[in-house]
């Protein structure tokens, strides 16, 4: 018998109102132990909450029917004055009175397994909480909506035709001598899944934020830069040269974007072994940032540009020498000269990406959805490829029967214990 699972829904600590959530065949009968009015399906009850027939709060409760629950399961939520204690109380007499205490996302994990969503809407519950950016919310929310399951299934529907002509023709053979040799176009498919893929990047940035990495010689400046921008003294700074060893990050918001702005060691050869690592970690950092910042130093009379390409070159210090560099932005972050200039372009360039996402409706929003699309591409290449050199036809199907396989991984028809047990265990416990 499947068990009925309890948990908080609401964050922990003091608030108004705390919510406890049941699903499960067994959740009207193990809150009834508590509260004494009869189930009415979707109407807010007011009710006394007992404890070993002591009143422990006064709740409203609402019971949800199977199947039409988020879970497809019976479901009941209890809205508590926000006291932990209350709910620490209700929530360990419930699991006495026969509820188990639910894992990570066992509620949307069961909404799964019950037919409810397919995985990719799954994985758009998580996102849409964790989203810092209204743009970030209404991508997760798109592929809540089902736009992504229902862009997949018509590709998977266009491949399955081909995949079955395919095998007739291998199985029949002789139904077709003397018919041309068999042709089919996978152009319009590829360019679907590859518009796909170009959509993960600025997902990426608008639900986590984007990251922003200042790197460049030791002593321009990066670490006064930071606190500029961040308002406070995250990096120390001092005139040492090759003070800063390691990344430091600290966020902010533009504009209700949020930025995760990243510090970095000064990029420069060096025989001292622990500045060696802050140097790889500041070049790993750079080339994993959405957008890099490299910052000059005004006061040098030399101008080095780096290795890596930037994104934005900022012009430091020009406090102590106003001199013009072509294509940069002047700054001072010791007094604050041009730092809103810079935020503003951040936010432009940041922007510039994320808006992308607003005419488009299949939105890849994370990492094993792109991963998983890139791979169907990747067979269907092959497919092609053995296609052009003039090969058997029984060697692409096994291209595009792969291909079908991968979208049935992404949204679920096909799918291992231990690839839910990784989606779900990055949610929160009451989701």
């Amino acid at each position: 018998m499947v068990d009925t699972i309890v948990a908080l829904s609401t964050p922990p600590g003091r608030s108004a109102i705390g919510v406890v959530r049941l699903s499960g065949p067994q959740a009207f009968e193990i809150v009834r132990k508590h509260i004494r009015k009869s189930p009415k399906n979707r109407y807010a009850l007011h009710a006394n909450f007992e404890v070993d027939e002591k009143l422990l709060d006064d709740v409203i409760v609402i019971f949800y029917e199977a199947p039409g629950t988020y879970s497809g399961e019976d479901m009941v939520e209890i809205f508590f004055h926000g006291s932990p204690l209350i709910l620490s109380t209700a929530l360990r007499a419930l699991e006495k009175s026969g509820a188990r205490f639910a894992e990570k996302g066992e509620f949307t994990k069961r909404a799964f397994l019950n037919g409810k969503i397919d995985l990719t809407e799954a994985e758009a519950v998580e996102k849409l909480i964790d989203s810092s950016s209204l743009s970030g919310i209404d991508s997760a929310r798109k592929v809540m909506k089902g736009n992504l399951k229902r862009k997949v299934e018509k590709i998977r529907e266009k491949l399955l035709r081909i995949s079955a002509e395919i095998e007739v023709r291998i199985d029949y053979p002789e139904e077709f001598e003397g018919e041309e040799e068999y042709d089919f176009d996978l152009t319009d498919i590829l360019d679907d899944l590859e518009a796909m893929l170009k959509t993960y990047d600025p997902a990426k940035e608008a639900i986590d934020g984007i990251k922003v990495a200042l790197f460049g010689l030791t002593n321009v400046g990066k670490s006064s830069l930071l606190n500029a921008i961040v308002g406070e003294d995250r990096a120390i700074v001092t005139p040492i040269a090759g003070t800063t060893r390691d990344t430091v990050e600290a966020e902010i918001f533009v504009n209700g974007l949020k930025v995760r702005m990243i510090d970095t060691a000064g990029i420069r050869k060096t025989d001292d072994e622990i500045e060696k690592i802050g140097v790889k970690r500041a070049i790993d950092a750079v080339e994993n940032a959405d957008i890099k910042v490299y910052v000059l130093d005004a006061t040098t009379s030399q101008i080095e540009l780096p290795e890596i390409e930037p994104d934005l070159i900022v012009l430091n210090k020009t406090d102590l020498m106003d001199r013009e560099v072509e294509n940069t932005i002047k700054v001072s972050a010791k007094t604050g000269y041009g730092i809103e200039s810079l935020k503003s372009k951040i936010e432009e360039m940041a922007r510039s990406d994320i808006e992308k996402l607003d005419s488009s409706d299949s939105i890849l929003i994370a990492e094993r959805q792109y991963d998983t699309v890139w791979q169907c591409v990747q067979e269907l290449k092959e497919a092609l490829l053995v296609k052009s050199k003039g090969y058997s036809i029984d060697l692409i199907s096994v291209n595009i029967r792969k291909a079908i396989e991968n979208l049935d991984l992404l949204t679920g028809n096909i799918y291992v214990d231990d690839l839910l047990d990784r989606i779900f265990s990055n949610f929160c416990v009451g989701k």
